[in-house]
């Protein structure tokens, strides 16, 4: 069996596919071991798991907090200079480290850890790409594209051989796995050029439990998952506040709500808030989704069939919406602006418009013959075990 090395960004979003594929090759028997921030995700690993720490003393950014107040291509600009390029900077020495300690035959390389992919080209390596958004694929724009390429250029001259250049190091040359699909995708834009497999949705494999009271969901009732992710729900309550409001207004719903826990005391009788909750197993028992667009639960949403409300904020986040408003199985929120008679609104259609249903198991057909997790694991089992014949780019 292989030695499998992962790492991801001490990101939610992105560590639960990863964890869904790694419990995929564990069950085949593969050995596993994670480089990871782990002062940020450790303790959301599986226990047991072999750990190499990319922790620098400093913990990487807080995407949630910290970033201004921008959106737009904007607000990837600046995910990529005070995110994504510091943070492949920092990990470079210890990722490398802990590459020659643990010898494996493949790495598993989350899209933005940029340094991963660097240390895997010049230990000459073979590697997969874990792309959990499918923004990531797309070129945006002329301009903005070649400023991307700009940064990367001047990173890989900082720590690699000119031989080992290349204008999108963070995409593998042997495989890049997307956990979406082909149709939701779209051709709105072009897409960056590379060995794409589309595995679908990895479906909460290998996460850990988390408790919840199943018991104040009635089934008398329709009921409804309100969530901005662990990205950006703490940016502000302003929203959250705006959905109680017009939630109240609609007592024969029950909805549960991801957001700060000091919410809870003004929240009306038919709204269950929680800071953490068991995404995929609470979406088996809701008839639809208002999200911010996170890629994760637009794709976990639809393999259930369920239409959604889309309130996009920032990143890849208006590129997601847009996807899923255009395949008719979303409506569009303004996140900052929407009051709570606009909202009202959107929830009653959400919860009524036999169109937005019908879209939405459509896509659900599409998401749920997808592989999934264990598609991904084979592919990088393949790699692992026959790399001479595994690259094909």
């Amino acid at each position: 069996m292989a030695r499998i090395l992962f790492t991801v960004p001490p990101l939610t979003g992105h560590l639960n596919p990863a964890l869904a594929v790694a419990d995929a090759l564990e069950r085949q028997g593969h050995q596993i071991a994670w480089a990871v921030h782990a002062a940020q995700i450790g303790s959301k690993l599986p226990d047991g798991a072999r750990v190499y720490a990319l922790d620098d003393g400093e913990p990487a950014a807080d995407l949630g907090s910290s970033t201004p107040q921008v959106r737009g291509l904007e607000s990837v600009r600046v995910f990529f200079e005070d995110y994504a390029l510091p943070l492949a900077q920092r990990m470079l020495a210890p990722m490398e480290a802990a590459v020659r300690d643990f010898v494996p035959e493949v790495i598993v390389v989350d899209h933005q850890m940029l340094g991963g992919a660097l240390v895997a080209r010049k230990l000459g390596l073979p590697w997969v790409s874990l792309v959990t958004t499918t923004a990531s694929i797309l070129r945006m724009s002329p301009v903005f594209d070649a400023w991307v390429a700009e940064q990367y250029q001047a990173l890989q001259q900082r720590y690699l051989p000119a031989s080992l250049h290349v204008e999108r190091p963070d995409f593998s040359p042997y495989r890049v796995l997307v956990f979406s699909v082909d149709v939701l995708v779209g051709n709105t834009h072009a897409r960056i050029a590379a060995p794409y497999a589309f595995v679908g949705p990895a479906r909460g494999e290998g996460r850990r439990g988390v408790e919840f009271p199943w018991d104040w969901l009635r089934p008398e009732r329709r009921r409804i998952l309100v969530s901005l992710g662990t990205v950006s729900r703490d940016r502000d309550t302003r929203f959250f506040e705006v959905m109680m409001a017009a939630l109240r207004e609609l007592p024969q719903l029950q909805a549960v709500m991801v957001a700060p826990a000091h919410l809870s005391a003004q929240a009306p009788d038919n709204v269950l808030v929680r800071d953490y909750v068991p995404q995929t197993e609470l979406l088996d028992r809701v008839d639809g989704v208002v999200c911010h667009a996170g890629h994760n639960t637009v794709c976990e949403s639809l393999s259930r069939g369920l239409p959604m409300i889309v309130a996009p904020i920032r990143d890849d986040q208006p590129v997601i919406a847009r996807q899923v408003i255009d395949a008719g199985a979303a409506l569009f929120m303004r996140h900052g602006k929407v009051t709570p008679p606009t909202a009202r609104t959107l929830i009653e259609k959400l919860l009524a418009d036999s169109t937005l249903a019908d879209n939405a198991r459509r896509l659900s057909r599409e998401l749920l013959d997808a592989p999934g997790a264990a598609g991904a694991a084979q592919l990088i089992a393949t790699l692992a075990l026959a790399p001479a014949l595994a690259e094909v780019a």
